[in-house]
């Protein structure tokens, strides 16, 4: 417990880091922020094994957290460009292993899921990439397809975690379902301003969404391994 309590304690000196733009406070708190959650996640779970790709997405997602918060002004374009996709790069597979993750936990039941029972659920997440991809692609440019693909996994990501829904505990499946959602939110928001309008105040509701999605997947899949060896 104490570790996720210095997670988002960290968590939330490094919104007060974005606030007031202490460039040394920022780069300190978010590097810190995914190994706190995975020391909480080490002590819960018990095993690496049991959970090796929650913990391979915990580290692809630090290796983001530390491409993307470096493209400031005092970087070339080119450089800014190159840091962004290895940071995309980084993220993508952070999703893929929680995708694998989530689909572990729904076949290792033998029963279908709520997707299988009423594929008509799957609409409301199809529509909001259409609707997302057709909004920002005229600012894409040669991001397009990496923009494209990203957005195609992120979807992905929150349909696996909505999938477990009746499979797993439902303390398990309401945090990891809302942390998949904040998830989508801290993205989309960062890509609106990445690509379309810089707006100061999306950096703090992207760290703030993205902090409380990655706390709420790590205590689902807690509260989950907890369930499973009682």
């Amino acid at each position: 417990m104490i570790f996720l309590l210095l997670y988002f304690l960290d968590g939330l000196l490094n919104l007060f880091a974005e606030w007031f733009s202490s460039s040394i406070l920022i780069y300190v708190t978010k590097v810190l922020l995914m190994p706190l959650l995975m020391l909480y996640l080490r002590k819960t779970s018990g095993s690496y094994k049991n959970r090796r790709f929650i913990f391979a997405a915990l580290f692809f997602s630090w290796l983001g957290d530390i491409f993307l918060m470096f493209p400031r002004n005092e970087y070339a374009q080119n450089i800014k460009q190159l840091l962004f996709i290895c940071g995309l790069i980084a993220f993508l597979l952070a999703h893929l292993n929680y995708i694998i993750s989530f689909s572990k936990d729904i076949y290792s039941v033998k029963k279908a899921s709520i997707i299988v029972q009423n594929p008509y659920m799957i609409i409301p997440f199809a529509l909001y990439l259409f609707f997302l991809l057709r909004f920002l692609s005229p600012y894409l440019g040669f991001m397009k397809l990496p923009v494209y693909i990203y957005g195609s996994c992120i979807t992905l990501m929150l349909v696996t975690a909505f999938n477990r829904k009746n499979i797993a505990s439902d303390h398990s499946f309401y945090l990891i379902f809302t942390g998949a959602l904040l998830f989508i939110i801290s993205d989309t928001l960062l890509s609106i301003n990445i690509f379309y309008k810089k707006m100061e105040w999306q950096r703090i509701a992207v760290m703030l969404t993205y902090i409380l999605a990655q706390g709420f997947i790590v205590m689902g899949v807690s509260s989950e391994t907890k369930k499973k060896a009682i």
